[in-house]
């Protein structure tokens, strides 16, 4: 709740708690359903992440992967709460994907696929009009957002027969991100849904020597397998709005 705060909430209005029906990823809808996809893919990395610090505090597998989808999930629950005495409003979409993606990263430990899977998000560039002609929508602006759920040929092209030799510093991704949702006219909005190849840089770390038992090995693992590193992965956007 602190969090969203001073994030978010302390910048609003008040209002009565009201629930709003958001939409999934049309057209029309809230930054065109980008932050549908963020809460998803922030679900599976905070889920990655708890299970990871249950771990270390002593709990099994089992349990730490049911506390990790359980925290993931909650931390959404109260965000959303706390939106619902706000404009935007709580929305029961945004929750459900929360929980999407929570137990989507943890499906993919629960397979053993966590070599083959993995869940991303990054930063990428974005015009925005100047201020003399911007729209005047609310919210985020998720135009400098890009998430991604990522193949890696390490894991995958053993699974297929095919040894992976250079292929294991490379991933495929498909991605979704959305321009314009905030501050340009309805014309000029995209919802872009496409197909990357990037480079595997938590592979490439593990190659370089960095362990994920040592203090500060496990964190920078954590990171490059969940954030995507400017300038590594080059790709095609299809626009679903035009």
């Amino acid at each position: 709740p602190l969090a969203g705060w001073l994030t978010w909430w302390r910048k609003e209005e008040g209002t009565s708690f009201h629930v709003r029906d958001e939409g999934w990823l049309g057209r029309g809808t809230y930054a065109g359903g980008a932050d549908k996809a963020s809460h998803f893919v922030m679900s599976a990395i905070a889920q990655d992440g708890a299970e990871a610090l249950y771990r270390s505090l002593g709990k099994d597998e089992r349990q730490a992967r049911l506390l990790g989808v359980a925290l993931a999930s909650a931390a959404g629950l109260v965000i959303e709460t706390g939106d619902g005495f706000t404009k935007y409003g709580a929305s029961w979409e945004d929750a459900a994907t929360n929980v999407l993606g929570a137990a989507a990263a943890a499906g993919v430990k629960g397979l053993r696929l966590e070599d083959t899977v993995g869940f991303r998000f990054g930063v990428v560039r974005a015009r925005v009009p100047d201020p003399c002609c911007r729209a005047t929508a609310y919210g985020s602006d998720y135009s400098r957002w890009v998430h991604s759920v990522d193949l890696k040929l390490d894991g995958l092209l053993p699974r297929l027969g095919v040894a992976p030799g250079l292929g294991r510093y490379l991933l495929v991704s498909l991605t979704y991100g959305s321009k314009g949702y905030r501050f340009s006219p309805v014309e000029a909005r995209q919802r872009n849904v496409g197909i990357d190849l990037g480079l595997n840089v938590e592979q490439l770390l593990r190659a370089a020597g960095v362990r994920s038992e040592t203090w500060w090995g496990g964190p920078l693992l954590f990171l490059a397998r969940s954030y995507r590193v400017p300038w590594t992965a080059f790709g095609w956007r299809y626009d679903l709005n035009s």
